[in-house]
């Protein structure tokens, strides 16, 4: 038995010798701190920034990070708002970071955008998805680019008519009953439509003066209807931002209104010489994005967006944007 054990035992440590003198398989030595850094970035502070709505930022923390595990262009574009935000909070490192950012999101929309033009219901989700966190890389890339992958093709910027492409894919999951990872947001957006619907706060009086403005114009009747209907809708999110000095907005509360004029009334913002009532009413729009300035992405857009619509408009209708500007505190160069 001795014998027998002491030849187990030496047979083992030679196994074990073997085993040890092995070359140990090659191992990637470069990490990506960057990235890395730029992911806890995300779910530790961009997410919080991104809604009001606790089981929307649970969303955006967890489910929207699990999915962009497994889909690389929507990885890409949640890096490059992570980098946009470390550039808002670290100016020192700002070069570095936009420019990660910028290079991020040029590789996810050359890939997204091949698959646009195949839209089915498998990729609908994520290219949703892609479409939003889009929107939010165009606001916040706005105060360092000029020019960049959001190219300024009119006199707005085109994170205003971005939503038109998010508004199709929300229309084709809603059309299937979706009930995927996304569903928080699409269940907190009903809840944002009837809150801004409650009968209970009074219609702002400006934009009575306004429809009575463009009522006057001598404009056609399928353009006056497009314009009333902007107006009504505008009336929503507008009352929610001067009740209580608008502390019971929501993110949320911008993005329902550009979706219900988005087919109609944003495109006419592509041709301001003609359609200077839609400057006008864009100009009021303002009022809502001052009310949501807190968050990093969307400061300094309210005064960039009224002096671009004062710029636009002649002389006639520059009067017609009194209001805003008052309420924006802003005054027009001398």
């Amino acid at each position: 038995m001795q014998i027998t054990l002491q030849t187990s035992l030496d047979a083992r440590s030679a196994d074990d010798l073997e085993i040890s003198t092995r070359p140990a398989p090659a191992i990637d030595q470069a990490l990506n701190f960057v990235d890395l850094e730029l992911i806890h970035n995300f779910t530790t502070a961009v997410y919080m920034t991104l809604s009001t709505d606790d089981l929307v930022r649970q969303m955006w923390r967890v489910s929207v990070v699990r999915m962009a595990l497994k889909c690389e262009y929507v990885m890409r574009t949640l890096l490059s708002i992570s980098a946009l935000h470390l550039a808002h909070q670290q100016p020192e490192r700002k070069e570095a970071l936009v420019a990660k950012a910028l290079l991020y999101h040029r590789s996810a929309s050359r890939e997204a955008m091949e698959l646009m033009s195949a839209l089915d219901e498998r990729n609908a989700e994520n290219l949703f998805l892609f479409s939003l966190l889009t929107i939010f890389f165009a606001l916040a890339s706005g105060r360092y680019l000029k020019e960049s992958v959001v190219v300024w093709e009119s006199a707005f910027p085109d994170w205003t008519f971005l939503l038109s492409g998010a508004c199709s894919l929300i229309k084709l999951l809603n059309s299937k009953n979706y009930e995927g990872p996304l569903t928080p947001l699409l269940t907190y957006a009903k809840e944002r439509f009837f809150t801004a619907r409650d009968d209970s706060r009074a219609r702002p009086a400006a934009l009575e003066s306004l429809r009575k403005c463009v009522s006057g114009s001598n404009i056609d009747k399928e353009l006056l209807r497009i314009h009333n209907l902007a107006i009504d809708e505008l009336g929503h999110p507008l009352s929610l931002a001067l009740h209580s000095g608008g502390r019971g907005m929501d993110i949320m509360d911008m993005f329902i209104w550009k979706y219900f004029v988005s087919d109609e009334f944003l495109p006419l913002l592509k041709e301001p010489r003609a359609n200077q009532e839609a400057i006008v009413i864009y100009a009021h729009f303002c009022v809502v994005l001052k009310r949501l300035e807190s968050q990093w992405w969307l400061q300094g857009w309210s005064i960039h967006l009224i002096s671009q619509a004062w710029e636009l408009l002649d002389e006639s209708h520059k009067p017609w944007i009194q209001w805003p500007m008052e309420e924006l505190g802003w005054v027009p160069p001398s």
